[in-house]
């Protein structure tokens, strides 16, 4: 509910990711509209993409009654998408969970991505995709729309560094700045 820096960062991250593999049909759903600091990270192709369900409640649940994937990020369990919950847990599609938060509710998962010493849902995603074989931890092959939406859900997550930090956070800050991210 009310989605943060790192659930904005994290969704836009993976999807322009996912748009290097031609990957046309990828949405993001989120069930409310997030605080407009973050409108920077919603770019004109990214905007035509995104489902807020308090707007659009027939087109999102209908979306998510169609879909084969589902990738979940930055929340632990369905409760916390407000009345996206029932449709989440209804759906025949195959369910992935990339998290941080505490006691997730992994048997309503297929695949389960779940790092509570972590800062961030954004650095999770961070750390899975540098190791794809994509990618082979080159920040560089990472679309630049992407690294800057984990970036920012990284650091909004950590208050700008403030709390929540670890050496992988500052290895990925290190790192995506060397790849361009300002």
């Amino acid at each position: 509910m009310k989605p943060d820096g790192d659930a904005l960062g994290s969704c836009i991250g993976l999807y322009h990711y996912l748009g290097l593999y031609d990957k046309d049909n990828v949405c993001i759903i989120l069930p409310h509209r997030t605080q407009a600091y973050l409108n920077f990270l919603i770019d004109k192709g990214t905007q035509k993409k995104l489902l807020i369900h308090e707007d659009q409640p027939a087109k999102t649940e209908k979306t998510l009654s169609e879909s084969d994937l589902i990738i979940c990020v930055d929340f632990n369990a369905f409760h916390r998408t407000d009345h996206l919950c029932s449709h989440l847990e209804e759906s025949g599609a195959t369910k992935i969970l990339i998290d941080h938060h505490l006691f997730p509710d992994s048997e309503k998962f297929d695949i389960v991505f779940s790092e509570t010493e972590i800062s961030s849902a954004s650095e999770l995603l961070y750390q899975i995709l540098m190791n794809m074989p994509q990618v082979s931890g080159d920040a560089t092959k990472l679309p630049l729309p992407a690294a800057i939406s984990l970036m920012t859900g990284m650091t909004t997550d950590t208050n700008n560094f403030a709390n929540s930090v670890y050496p992988s956070t500052l290895t990925m800050a290190s790192t995506l700045l060397a790849a361009g991210v300002d």
